[in-house]
């Protein structure tokens, strides 16, 4: 009896040895930092945009008409944003949207997503991914912070030597000459506004709550 007592203390301390080291295998490869192939890598990168896909979200839809936007600039479809904001699950009271409303979004359009674990690298190494992304062709939405509240925008481009990235932001002014879309800053770039690297990190680090969600990103692609 106490030598069957002793093998199951055994045994359940091996189980206990062995879920310790799968829960540590998995925080590990699913905190693991994406690996960037600077190869890859272009001075300029612009994917390809048109200015008439800038609309200008209504209230707290920021995270539904960037799905949109990257439906649109990907597969060249006619997207109507209202609608997406009306479908997007995954919302708060106040009508914010959690970043698992955009994933779900994205997929059920026919977007394939990845969430990159990018909080453990450095700014510059932060860039080197955007770059690479973007390079590749992958449009990149990022969870960032504007003044006390959260908002979401997609990167399409940048140029390097000008420290340039292209960006839509749902948020920029009403064009005077057609209210349901923005002002487009970036003329024949895409996006409609550009920022620096510098702005892009500040805005960017400034997203999340609680600690949940910080450097938060969805790279898109076909």
């Amino acid at each position: 009896m106490e030598k069957r007592k002793s093998m199951n203390k055994k045994y359940k301390i091996g189980v206990v040895i062995v879920a310790i080291f799968i829960a540590l295998c998995l925080l590990f490869f699913v905190n693991k930092p994406p690996t960037i192939g600077m190869s890859n890598i272009k001075e300029i990168a612009l994917i390809d945009y048109s200015s008439d896909i800038n609309f200008r979200q209504t209230v707290n839809d920021c995270g539904p008409y960037n799905v949109a936007t990257v439906v649109r600039a990907l597969k060249k479809e006619k997207i109507d944003s209202s609608k997406f904001a009306k479908e997007i699950k995954w919302r708060l009271p106040n009508k914010y949207t959690l970043p698992l409303g955009l994933e779900r979004q994205l997929k059920e359009n026919g977007i394939n997503i990845e969430i990159p674990q990018v909080k453990r690298l450095s700014d510059r190494d932060k860039i080197a991914f955007l770059h690479e992304q973007l390079s590749l062709g992958n449009p990149i939405v990022i969870l960032g912070g504007i003044d006390h509240y959260q908002h979401y925008m997609t990167i399409f481009g940048f140029n390097s030597n000008k420290d340039e990235f292209y960006i839509y932001d749902s948020l920029q002014e009403e064009n005077p000459d057609n209210l349901s879309l923005t002002i487009d800053e970036n003329d024949e770039l895409p996006g409609n506004k550009s920022m620096s690297s510098k702005d892009l990190m500040d805005f960017w680090r400034k997203g999340g709550m609680y600690g949940i969600y910080k450097w938060y990103a969805i790279v898109a692609s076909l």
